[in-house]
């Protein structure tokens, strides 16, 4: 059975027996609301709101549902369309979006969920310790917490940055990125905050990351293990660098994890499960999101699951409301990952054989999405969430990500090793001895750097990472020119598509925010 976080339970409490009460008791607000004061008096009850954290990532605006197929896999080039019947994912597919899109407004929501909660715990944290007087083991079990919250409001703050912050942090990080919201808003004027610069958005992603290496330790016992620790942070504020440009910190901060975190590829035979419930927490995982299929009927009801799988489903096996673009078939070509990704329609089985992959009547391949996927049962004989877990952050991105460090200070030597790693592993190999016959060889440079970033492409492929690279990158023309249209119409790139309109429902209930430029 998974290992999971205790899920957060809403616990209703009334009162039946009363001893010598008076008439204050009548003065309660409401009789099912538990108050502060009294619920957070224990470390335990730290630890629910702590839960509640973690558990808003897979609400159904972010992990939970459509976060991943309805913006993410879009904006970076990755699907085509089936289902057109939403202007929302239309405009996304199409980068169109403007600010009436509800889609857009869900994502903002549930980010700022995530941050609220983290305030939260933050507020109540301090309060308990000022308020009683902890043992050293409570304490230190609070400063891990703390840790974890730091590390979840970074990991919020760094996509809505990079949804919404108009300037390339590395280029010109003084334009606008998103409001910060570092405590607990207490009134309705607290709530209307303007939007900090890229830059001082960065900071603060920087800082929080930073105090979560500090207070976190390096690993958590097998219940614990969903747990982030002191590598995730540093995991993330790798990719933070990487984003700034700031190759420096990012060579530090790879290295450390390459020598001292103790990580390793999975091997070939095994690199599928990394993607449908089979090897989670795995030697080469750094943070991931953890899910568990449940009997709850689908995301917007709660439940341990998302319905990422029932929205990207096998043509006629659920939802089906995207799948591979043609493109992107051919870009693999004879990679082998093509098939860990996606599903051949006429040849490739699921559910033990019963049912052979149906061709996506819209495009011209039809090829289905397969990453996160239920391959082994109907995503509607049972229930519509399914538990695999996201990949967040895991070593294959990190080799990548530090190879594009070395092509960039000229260690091309290196840099080929590290990406010849994660091919090596691909096509069955093992990661740390040549083979010519997969390996890279001779490339230096330009030539380098477009090698290693289409193994990025290769290797992450429906992770949700693509369009971030591509935005740090600024290939967002080049790419839009390759693939050209979905089946609701063209794709058409401007600048201003590198980042999204400000939710208009934002704007309406808050007049200090500024608007994103161009729309």
């Amino acid at each position: 059975m998974k290992r999971i976080i205790k899920y957060l339970t809403v616990v209703f409490i009334s009162a039946f027996v009363l001893w010598g009460c008076d008439e204050s008791f009548l003065e309660l607000s409401n009789p099912n609301e538990i108050d502060a004061e009294v619920l957070f008096t224990d470390v335990d009850n730290l630890e629910l709101e702590l839960t509640s954290v973690y558990s808003s990532l897979k609400s159904y605006r972010l992990y939970g549902a459509g976060f991943m197929a309805q913006s993410l896999l879009p904006k970076g080039f990755i699907a085509d369309q089936d289902w057109t019947g939403n202007a929302d994912w239309n405009h996304m597919f199409q980068h169109e979006s403007v600010a009436e899109d509800n889609s857009i407004a869900d994502i903002w929501l549930g980010w700022y969920r995530v941050v609220a909660r983290a305030n939260d715990f933050f507020t109540q944290a301090e309060d308990y310790i000022t308020e009683n007087d902890p043992t050293s083991d409570d304490l230190a079990s609070i400063e891990k917490m703390m840790g974890e919250a730091h590390f979840l409001r970074a990991f919020a703050y760094f996509h809505l940055v990079r949804l919404w912050g108009e300037g390339n942090p590395a280029v010109d990080g003084e334009k606008p990125g998103v409001p910060l919201i570092l405590q607990v808003s207490t009134s309705i004027e607290d709530m209307k905050v303007g939007r900090a610069s890229v830059n001082e958005v960065y900071a603060q992603i920087i800082s929080d990351l930073n105090n979560a290496i500090a207070l976190l330790p390096e690993s958590w016992d097998a219940d614990n293990i969903a747990r982030a620790d002191s590598w995730s942070a540093k995991g993330l504020l790798s990719r933070v660098y990487m984003t700034q440009h700031d190759f420096s910190n990012a060579k530090t901060t790879l290295e450390d994890i390459i020598n001292n975190g103790g990580f390793s590829l999975v091997p070939g035979d095994e690199y599928e499960g990394l993607f449908h419930d089979e090897k989670e927490f795995s030697e080469e995982s750094l943070f991931e999101i953890n899910l568990a299929t449940d009997m709850t009927v689908n995301a917007f009801n709660g439940g341990l699951g998302s319905l990422h799988a029932l929205l990207i489903a096998p043509y006629s096996k659920g939802w089906s409301n995207i799948f591979v673009h043609d493109e992107n078939v051919r870009r693999f070509g004879s990679d082998p990952r093509l098939h860990v990704n996606a599903l051949e329609p006429g040849v490739d089985t699921i559910y033990n054989g019963t049912f052979v992959v149906k061709p996506y009547p819209k495009g011209e391949l039809g090829w289905s999405l397969k990453k996160y996927i239920n391959l082994e049962e109907s995503i509607y004989s049972t229930n519509r969430n399914y538990g695999a877990n996201f990949n967040i952050v895991r070593l294959a991105d990190i080799y990548l990500m530090y190879a594009e460090v070395l092509n960039e200070q000229g260690n091309d030597a290196t840099a080929s090793e590290y990406m010849n790693k994660v091919r090596r592993r691909a096509y069955g190999y093992d990661p740390n001895t040549a083979v010519s016959e997969v390996d890279y060889t001779g490339f230096t440079g330009t030539q380098l750097r477009d090698s290693i970033r289409e193994e990025r492409f290769r290797e992450l492929f429906a992770e949700g990472m693509r369009w971030y690279d591509i935005q740090r990158w600024r290939t967002g023309a080049e790419e839009a020119a390759r693939y050209e249209k979905v089946v609701s119409g063209s794709i058409v790139f401007e600048d201003k598509d590198y980042y999204l309109p400000i939710p208009q429902t934002e704007m309406t209930n808050n007049e200090v925010i500024q608007q994103s430029t161009g729309y």
